[in-house]
């Protein structure tokens, strides 16, 4: 049985066996890397404060979070500052590196290192402490992170694991942290009771968990550009691998993470502090959730992240193949054209889209609270961003349509305006047909446009159709076309010439005469007179000696005076 807190100790090893820890550690080694040897660490033996379970103490950790979730009173006023070391432990596997699993206590392991103990997430919770919460607080300060408890089972299916759970919970609060760090965190998974994993297949499915929380973070980002690249696990985090069969191998293990947190160099000012503020918020966000992907502390297992990522996938490829559909459409409209049987070709997509986006996340429905409210209200996105495009096109076309449909009827009425005084009850009479031809032919048009599984019916449309009908038939003899067309007829009117009323016969003479005396054209002049109906004309020129007129006349001078 598990007491209600875990309480780590400060203890101090003689120096004869801290030599002996620590020589062992260079022959720890796995299948294909080495965790630790003697060249590569920095590392002093005397440092060393932190031992495992059944070792003796000097001083009591200091409780922050007790075994049922809740943060302990008073615990922030136990200032401690540091770089800090966070122990994920595994609850219900036996523990090489304290004597329990529950609860998170923090406790000074000498030269300004704090241990940060955590609870790693469970399988069967899904808030505090079993959703991963602890653990994401802990590795939220931490510059080194060991995760302890993983058996040769959890390693086959690692990612839907309680460590694949708790390592969700810890990359997503790291991802959606806003705070930043140019150090990379080192990240040590201890295998535990065997050495005969697959590294590299292990490190792999860290690397995809990791990844779906990069896409998730992502996701969750509204103003991340279209085209931002997912980080990477390598970005973050120095990822190796341990083997551990008894205390010893955890001794080894706590030595270096605190190298590896030394060497960072990021200092906490008040460890106890940030943990409990970092589970509290935690914890708050994970109670007031909604279905939306998440970046809190509280995360699901991978394949959960994996459903709504299918989920988020399938949205945004159909969503894109109904846009490029619905852009068509409206490059027609704009242009007011109309979408020939619109009204079948719109419900049609709006069924396919959705029964294809139910179809691809059919897998996503089976995992009940966690992604199934999700998942539908993704699909209710998906229909709202189909919806309202289709809906706007059906306004414009009726738009486009009734404007037409007004236009010929007021042209109908214009060449019909000079038989009928618009003026008189004759001409709403004569016209009363072929304001209800229109109508009918609107009605005919909103048959191909209406969409009635959206309530987008030719009901209302027609009814106003008719009332405008009826408003410019009434009042056409005072509209401005009308005024202008008997402006028009009144002007050609006034402009016309009229034909003679009478017709008579007059008679007149008219005589002309041309005397031509010698010379060779340098006088020439005429004279005339008119009285009534008759005239005489008269007229002198010296060319008879031209040669240029004798040649006219055959080579003999001309006549000197001819009369006509």
């Amino acid at each position: 049985s598990f007491p209600s807190e875990i309480h780590l100790e400060k203890m101090v090893l003689p120096r004869n066996k801290l030599l002996c820890v620590w020589a062992a550690s260079v022959l720890l080694t796995t299948t294909t890397r080495v965790v630790a040897t003697t060249t590569t660490s920095s590392f002093s033996p005397s440092a060393l404060s932190w031992v495992p379970r059944g070792g003796s103490s000097s001083s009591s950790a200091t409780a922050i979070v007790d075994g049922m979730g809740q943060v302990k009173k008073g615990a922030s006023g136990n200032v401690m500052s540091g770089t800090v070391v966070a122990l994920l432990t595994s609850p219900g596997t036996p523990n090489l590196f304290s004597d329990s699993n529950v609860g998170i206590t923090a406790a000074d392991a000498g030269k300004n290192v704090v241990v940060v103990q955590a609870p790693g997430a469970t399988l069967v919770g899904s808030s505090g402490l079993a959703a991963g919460a602890g653990a994401a607080a802990a590795g939220s300060v931490a510059s080194a992170i060991v995760v302890t408890g993983v058996t040769h089972t959890d390693v086959m299916e690692f990612r839907n694991s309680r460590h694949g759970k708790t390592l969700s919970a810890l990359f997503d609060h790291a991802l959606g942290s806003s705070s930043s760090s140019d150090s990379k965190k080192s990240l040590i998974l201890c295998i535990q009771g065997t050495d005969t994993v697959d590294q590299d297949a292990l490190i792999e499915q860290v690397e995809a968990i990791f990844a779906a929380s990069a896409c998730t973070a992502l996701a969750k980002a509204s103003d991340a550009p279209k085209d931002a690249p997912l980080p990477t696990l390598s970005d973050l985090y120095d990822v190796e691998v341990a083997t551990i069969m008894n205390s010893n191998d955890a001794s080894k293990v706590m030595s270096m993470a605190q190298v590896a947190a030394g060497k960072s160099g990021e200092v906490v000012p008040n460890v106890v502090s940030a943990v409990a503020e970092a589970y509290v918020a935690g914890s708050a966000a994970n109670k007031g959730g909604s279905a939306t992907m998440t970046t809190t502390t509280t995360a699901d297992p991978p394949a959960v992240v994996e459903a709504m990522l299918a989920c988020e996938d399938a949205f945004a490829r159909h969503a894109r193949t109904a846009r490029a559909k619905l852009y068509a459409w409206k490059s027609r409209t704009s242009r007011g054209l109309r979408v020939e049987k619109f009204g079948a070709l719109a419900e049609a997509l709006l069924k396919r889209t959705m029964a294809l986006y139910d179809n691809d996340t059919m897998a996503a429905a089976g995992y009940g609270s966690s992604v199934a409210p999700y998942r539908l209200e993704k699909r209710s996105k998906l229909v709202k961003k189909i919806e309202t495009p289709i809906r706007q096109l059906f306004a414009l076309q009726v738009s486009n349509l009734e404007k037409t449909t007004l236009q010929k009827f007021n042209a109908m009425l214009l060449r019909k305006h000079g038989k009928t005084s618009p003026a008189t009850s004759d001409f709403y009479t004569e016209n009363a047909a072929a304001m209800r031809s229109a109508a009918f032919a609107f009605d005919t048009a909103m048959t191909d446009l209406e969409i009635p599984s959206l309530s987008l019916t030719k009901a209302k449309p027609s009814q106003e159709l008719n009332g405008k009908l009826n408003s410019l038939l009434t009042g056409f003899a005072d509209s401005p076309a009308a005024k202008l067309k008997l402006m028009k007829a009144i002007k050609k009117g006034a402009n016309k010439q009229k034909k003679p009323t009478e017709r008579s016969i007059d008679a007149g003479l008219d005589i002309v005469a041309m005397i031509r005396p010698d010379g060779f054209g340098t006088f020439q002049g005429f004279t005339g007179y008119q009285l009534g109906g008759n005239s005489i004309t008269v007229g002198v020129h010296n060319d008879a000696d031209d040669p240029g007129v004798i040649s006219q006349f055959g080579g003999v001078r001309p006549p000197f005076i001819r009369v006509q």
